[in-house]
């Protein structure tokens, strides 16, 4: 459900109050904050990553890691 009838109003400290049911539908404390045209305004709500997500996540063929500059270029490579 896409509530599009929620007006909310700035404070003097430039503030917005998203209001308690918003928030607890989105679940993101994070976000980012977009301009478009005409003067709108978007919020984006942005995932919570923790480190332990990821572990594993890139596989690098490298026996040395005490060797950082092979490390990047096996880094690079992978991108």
């Amino acid at each position: 459900m896409v509530d599009m009838g929620t007006v909310v109003k700035m404070d003097k400290q430039g503030r917005i109050l998203i209001p308690a049911a918003v928030r607890r539908r989105i679940g993101a404390r994070l976000f980012v904050l977009e301009e478009g045209e005409g003067g709108e305004l978007r919020l984006k709500p942005i995932r919570e990553i923790r480190l332990t997500d990821l572990f594993d996540s890139i596989e690098v063929d490298v026996e040395d890691f005490t060797d950082t500059h092979e490390l990047r270029r096996a880094l690079a490579r992978e991108s």
